[in-house]
């Protein structure tokens, strides 16, 4: 029988992050796939500043554009443009993009086995057994990548509770006139519906459109799609060449993310920023992370994992709720917010800060907090 150092269910980047830094390492590494590469993959692609910085290697050869200036947009209008002389964010197609960073633990030696859905994983006597539509494998330890509603995690019982969302997205064609600000960066429309934003995102070939309800228990609509890509004229005449909904987690409160030598990572683990649902940072760094802890309890270095969920929940819980209050703060009052952020640079300056990952969620809601108080009298105290 083959028995590997390592089986990673999922091969999205949490995943193949975790298998590269593995492989790298000399562990033989097995990710097993329930798609077979490159898979379409429903996400606005937006990967922040701070997750390109997370990457080891190269992924030029798969960005779409390098994003500098963006606006910010109320029920499809214009409210203002944040801009910034370094780039805040790069614009991906996912399955080029997760193709990518498999390609790149592949060449580190992991192996990767496509197309196979797990359907069982237990832990009998010190080591893993996976069971595939196809293969049984072995392993010593096991990484659940394999998504929101993953087995591995249900399997083992961990985060049984998770707030969860549902996003919409569309592909549309684009207009004829490419010189349309629209199409030259990125738009967040924060007024498009109760609890949520909706996005624009232009990519080489066609222009992503979505909307993301950030409010715990209420989800996005098509409806609500439709209702934002009619509201902007340079939108409602394009041609929707496809149109596809996605659930999402809406990170939280984290406890054990582990169990003997089974880790979960990414949005197995609700790891996902629940203000704007960025999950690609967060399985970047889980995924290191998660090799960092496998690789020293192989060696001995550590007794076991608890170390690896006291350390993301170190470094993310406060983060997501404060991005939670966040949340919360522009939805109760979207026109107010996005009429704050136009008439403040110092508000601008710490979205583009927070973006590049030179801020903290909890940075910027402390600071807010200072704020919030001169920037709503301010008005008044002009009219007086």
């Amino acid at each position: 029988m083959k028995t590997f150092d390592a089986i990673i269910v999922g091969a999205g980047p949490a995943g193949s992050m975790t298998g590269y830094y593995l492989a790298k390492a000399g562990l033989d590494v097995l990710l097993v796939e329930k798609s077979k590469f490159p898979r379409r993959k429903v996400c606005g692609g937006g990967l922040t500043h701070r997750a390109f910085c997370e990457i080891p290697f190269s992924v030029d050869p798969v960005i779409h554009a390098s994003v500098s200036w963006g606006m910010i947009g109320f029920r499809g209008r214009k409210i203002t443009t944040i801009t910034c002389d370094q780039p805040v964010a790069y614009l991906v197609e996912r399955s080029s993009f997760d193709n990518h960073l498999l390609n790149e633990a592949r060449q580190q030696g992991a192996n990767c086995s496509q197309g196979e859905r797990v359907r069982l994983c237990h832990d009998e006597r010190g080591l893993f057994t996976v069971q595939t539509d196809h293969n049984t494998w072995y392993s010593r330890y096991i990484v659940g990548a394999d998504g929101v509603h993953s087995l591995v995690a249900k399997e083992a019982g961990l985060v049984p509770e998770r707030p969860t969302s549902l996003a919409y997205e569309a592909h549309l064609s684009y207009p004829e006139d490419k010189i349309d600000p629209l199409i030259q960066s990125i738009t967040f429309d924060f007024g498009t519906l109760l609890g949520g934003y909706g996005w624009i995102f232009p990519k080489r070939d066609h222009i992503n459109v979505g909307v993301f309800r950030n409010w715990p228990g209420r989800k996005a609509s098509k409806s609500h799609l439709l209702r934002f890509i009619h509201q902007h004229p340079s939108l409602r005449h394009l041609q929707i060449l496809n149109l596809r909904a996605y659930p999402g987690p809406l990170g939280g409160r984290i406890n054990h993310l582990h169990k003997n030598r089974l880790l979960l990572v990414g949005d197995a683990a609700n790891l996902t920023d629940p203000w704007l649902g960025e999950g690609l940072y967060y399985a970047l760094v889980s995924g290191r992370m998660a090799a960092e802890a496998i690789l020293a309890h192989a060696s001995g270095q550590i007794k076991d994992l608890t170390g690896y969920s006291h350390r993301i929940k170190e470094a993310f819980e406060q983060q997501f709720f404060s991005a939670r209050r966040l949340a919360l703060l522009l939805s109760a009052l979207p026109y107010l917010n996005v009429q704050m952020i136009k008439s403040s640079e110092t508000l601008q300056n710490m979205i583009i800060k927070l973006l590049r990952g030179e801020l903290t969620h909890q940075q910027v809601w402390r600071d807010i907090i200072t704020l919030l108080p001169s920037k709503i009298a301010q008005p008044f105290k002009n009219n007086a």
